[in-house]
């Protein structure tokens, strides 16, 4: 188990009258692995792995479906990172519960390095919940992600994973009013590789491939800022979800 990372973020929101929205979102990742590089070596940048910033527009169809799209940018110690993305939603309703299924695809430029795709899937479960004059969503959702190699496939000495990623993620949403609202979570993400064989000086096998998973607990607080066209809130059927 690796030590816990803390990932603030801050999202402002633009709204139309039809419920499709502009955003941009600011997001920081503090890895605290002594073992970890980091963009600075003093103050509040000596824990910071990752400063990423993104900007996306998402078209509301109806009540169940919408489609969007994605720009970000990247920044570590030893590279950039560009994520151009295409997505889809659906939400569907059990009563009171709302399921939420996401697909997307990216295409990831490690700069200088190289470039590769990713398939995403996620579903969410959630319930709004009134407490008082305020609202509370809890949600709690899955993630699948799936590495698409342009250059060289995994090697074929390297133990093959079908699935590169997961996280499971629990949220609470707070709503402070109908524009400003901040959502606590907590995230345990699994990365699974697979790890060549060992070999002698003689060229013989000491430890064959092996299948390795890397657990990373991560704790956030999501703050979301809503600007409604002509100023005054309306409802949305179709809010905005994390997609980091």
């Amino acid at each position: 188990m690796r030590p816990a990372n803390f990932w603030p973020e801050l999202q402002v929101e633009y709204v139309l009258k039809n419920t499709s929205f502009f955003y941009f979102r600011n997001h920081y990742r503090f890895n605290f692995d002594d073992a970890n590089n980091y963009l600075g070596e003093k103050g509040l940048t000596e824990s910071l792995e990752r400063v990423q910033v993104r900007a996306g527009y998402e078209q509301v169809f109806n009540n169940q479906w919408s489609l969007g799209i994605a720009e970000s940018y990247a920044k570590e110690q030893t590279r950039g990172i560009f994520f151009n993305e295409v997505y889809a939603r659906h939400i569907s309703t059990f009563g009171k519960i709302r399921f939420a299924q996401r697909a997307s695809f990216e295409h990831i430029l490690r700069w200088p390095t190289n470039n590769n795709g990713r398939i995403r899937f996620r579903a969410d479960l959630e319930q709004n919940i009134n407490v008082g004059k305020r609202l509370i969503r809890p949600r709690l959702s899955y993630d699948l992600f799936y590495n698409i190699s342009y250059q060289n496939p995994k090697g074929p000495n390297i133990a093959q994973r079908l699935v590169d990623r997961t996280r499971l993620r629990l949220e609470v949403l707070y709503n402070f009013n109908e524009r400003f609202s901040a959502t606590p979570y907590f995230t345990e993400q699994v990365d699974f590789t697979g790890k060549a064989p060992e070999y002698s000086a003689a060229g013989e096998i000491i430890k064959p491939a092996s299948k390795q998973n890397a657990h990373t607990p991560i704790v956030g607080l999501d703050l979301r800022y809503v600007l409604f066209h002509g100023g005054e809130p309306f409802p949305r059927t179709l809010p905005s979800h994390s997609s980091k």
